[in-house]
C-alpha cells in the first residue's frame, strides 16, 4: 500500500518543489526586472550625469578660458600701472625736489621776513623816538627863534642906543672940538686955526683934512 503512493507522493512533492521553484523564478524575474529597470535607470542617470558632467566640465573649461582671458588682461593691466607707477615716480623725482626746494626758499623767506619785521619794529621804535625828538627840536626850534626875535629886536634896540649914543659922542666931541678951538682962538688970536678940524687926521706929522666923500 505504501509502494502504490509512492509516486502520487513523489508527485506531490515534485508539484510543490515546482510551484516553489516557479514562484521562486517569478521572485527572481520580477526580482530582475526590478534590478534591470533599476539598472537602466542607474544607466539613465549616469547617462544624464555624463552629459551634466560634460556640461558642467565644458563651462569649467569656459571659465578657466576666461579666467586665464582675464589673468592675462589683469598681468597686462597691471604691467601698464606699473609702468604708469614708474613714469609717474620719474615725474614725482623732480617735483619732489622742486618741493623740497621750495620748502627750503618758504623757509628762507620766513626768516627773511621775520628779520624784516623786527627791522620795522625797531625802526617804527626809532622812528617813534625821531618824532619824539622832532616834537621836541620843534619846540626848542620855535623856542629859540622866540628867543631870537627877542634878541634881534633888543638887538636892534641896543643899535639904536648906539648909534645915539654915538651921535651924541659925535655930537659932544664936535662941540667939545669948537669950544677947544674957541679957547685956542681965545689965547692965540693970532693962530691959524682954519687947517684944524674934528675930521682931520695926522699923517706923517701933517695936518691932513678929510678927504671929500662926493665922488
Amino acid at each position: 500500500m505504501a509502494d502504490e503512493n509512492l509516486p502520487h507522493i513523489v508527485a506531490e512533492g515534485l508539484k510543490d518543489h515546482l510551484e516553489k521553484v516557479e514562484l521562486d523564478c517569478r521572485i527572481y524575474k520580477e526580482a530582475a526586472s526590478t534590478a534591470k529597470a533599476e539598472t537602466d535607470k542607474v544607466k539613465c542617470d549616469m547617462l544624464l550625469q555624463g552629459i551634466e558632467f560634460l556640461r558642467v566640465e565644458n563651462a569649467l573649461k569656459d571659465e578657466l578660458r576666461s579666467v586665464r582671458d582675464n589673468k592675462n588682461e589683469l598681468r597686462r593691466k597691471l604691467h601698464d600701472k606699473v609702468q604708469e607707477t614708474i613714469d609717474l615716480e620719474s615725474k614725482l623725482v623732480p617735483l619732489r625736489k622742486q618741493v623740497a626746494e621750495l620748502v627750503e626758499a618758504r623757509k628762507a623767506d620766513e626768516a627773511q621776513v621775520s628779520k624784516l619785521e623786527k627791522k620795522s619794529t625797531a625802526r617804527e621804535v626809532l622812528l617813534g623816538k625821531v618824532e619824539q625828538d622832532r616834537d621836541k627840536a620843534t619846540k626848542e626850534l620855535g623856542e629859540t627863534a622866540a628867543e631870537l626875535a627877542r634878541a634881534r629886536e633888543e638887538n636892534n634896540e641896543l643899535k639904536a642906543k648906539v648909534e645915539e649914543l654915538q651921535l651924541e659922542a659925535a655930537q659932544v666931541l664936535i662941540s667939545g672940538f669948537g669950544v677947544a678951538l674957541e679957547q685956542f682962538a681965545c689965547k692965540f688970536p693970532d693962530l691959524d686955526l682954519s687947517e684944524f678940524s674934528v675930521y682931520s687926521e695926522v699923517v706923517d706929522g701933517k695936518i691932513v683934512p678929510p678927504a671929500d666923500p662926493s665922488p
